[in-house]
């Protein structure tokens, strides 16, 4: 157990240091477009340039990187992530070019999405059925601890010091977890590898997996719509409530996101330590009672905006507070279950379809978002997507009621 608990630790420390250094440079790098642009649409066209690659191809990574050792694979994801940030300090310490910059940009962000697919598998294979909920909790607050510091970190080096020496410190940060995760004592399960396979075989094989089981397929559903419905908060409905509705200034719109992120630790910490509560069997509830809150916001945005505008902000953060507790209350347990009842040799394609079809959705959740909050409002499209969700939740858990 206590080589389990070494192994799962170094995993963690090692996602945390890469994570820190993917939270810094994502917030540096859109200042040093704009800053050398000076042109929000470049910036704009940058971004999407980057993500919509690797979108496509995540579909696929996952049937690539199931043969090979989990292990091996996160450690040469990141020492070829440290060699690129190191290359890039080399380039700009005597040129400038927004080309190059977008090349290792791209090959960063693709060489991320076969970390990410890894490590979740490597994370199953390390933990025992039993373990996974309380270290996912504290992997939860490990990572949204990042994601509170990482921005304000981030903003202070660039406003202090050079750019290059930014892509310095974020590619030493991933050398050193590369130099983490060579200590994980880790073998390949050889019990799972098949043997003749083909790439389109295997594909067309963890497409069938999903499909046979009733519970992962629906909960999968479930997810994607989350994504479409829900993912949009940042970008849409919290800016366009609190910023375009009540103008509240965006310094202090900054608080929303760090009371969520505050809620989110909480839930992880409690996570880890909790013993009795069984979230996943109340994962009806909890979808239910987050967007209720969600949907309770959205109305009281109605009903407060003859008042002082500050009333409703302190609402606003206290809600959030309470909505960034219950997510993680969601999302930890469906992760789990997904790496419970997910056979272990189907979790990379699994987990590569997820993050393609959720993940794709999200822009398209942000465009309809933004429509439909143009001609109603970001509160009452917020109402909307919530009461959607709610009935979701109740189809999909009636479908899946014998198993829940």
């Amino acid at each position: 157990m206590h080589n389990k608990e070494s192994n799962i630790i170094l995993l963690l420390l090692g996602r945390a240091v890469s994570l820190f250094g993917s939270t810094i440079y994502l917030i540096v790098l859109p200042l040093y477009i704009l800053n050398i642009t000076n042109n929000l649409k470049t910036t704009g066209i940058f971004f999407a340039a980057v993500n919509l690659p690797t979108t496509i191809i995540s579909i696929f990574i996952g049937t690539i990187i199931e043969k090979f050792n989990k292990k091996n694979i996160i450690l040469i994801c990141d020492f070829l992530t440290s060699m690129l940030y190191f290359i890039l300090f080399l380039y700009f310490k005597n040129f400038s070019s927004l080309t190059f910059l977008f090349l290792i940009s791209l090959i960063i962000n693709i060489i991320s999405k076969f970390f990410e697919i890894a490590s979740k598998v490597l994370f199953s294979e390390i933990n025992t059925a039993e373990t996974l909920e309380k270290y996912n909790g504290l992997q939860s607050f490990i990572e949204n601890t990042i994601m509170i510091i990482g921005p304000v970190i981030g903003t202070y080096l660039f406003a202090t010091f050079d750019f290059n020496l930014i892509l310095m410190l974020v590619s030493l940060g991933y050398f050193l977890s590369f130099l983490q995760e060579l200590f994980i004592k880790y073998k390949k399960n050889l019990n799972i590898s098949r043997g003749e396979s083909s790439f389109f075989r295997d594909f067309k094989e963890g497409i069938s997996h999903i499909r046979s089981n009733k519970i992962i397929l629906n909960f999968f559903v479930l997810v994607m719509f989350l994504n479409f419905f829900i993912a949009n908060n940042d970008e849409i409905i919290n800016p366009g409530i609190l910023i375009k509705k009540y103008e509240i200034s965006e310094k202090l719109f900054g608080f929303s996101a760090t009371s969520y992120g505050a809620g989110s630790v909480f839930a992880g910490i409690f996570i880890f330590y909790n013993n009795k509560f069984k979230f996943l069997k109340k994962l009806k509830l909890l979808f239910v009672l987050n967007s209720s809150l969600m949907c309770l916001l959205g109305l009281l945005s109605i009903i407060l905006f003859k008042y002082n505008h500050y009333i409703y902000f302190a609402v606003f953060i206290f809600f959030d507070f309470l909505i960034g507790m219950i997510t993680t209350f969601v999302n930890v347990p469906l992760i789990s279950s997904f790496q419970k009842n997910v056979e272990i040799e189907y979790q990379s394609r699994f987990f590569s379809l997820l993050s393609f079809f959720s993940g794709g959705l999200i822009p398209l959740g942000v465009l309809y978002a933004g429509y439909l909050s143009s001609y109603i409002g970001a509160d009452i499209t917020y109402i909307i997507n919530n009461m959607a969700i709610i009935v979701i939740v109740f189809l999909v858990f009636r479908k899946n009621k014998k198993y829940l």
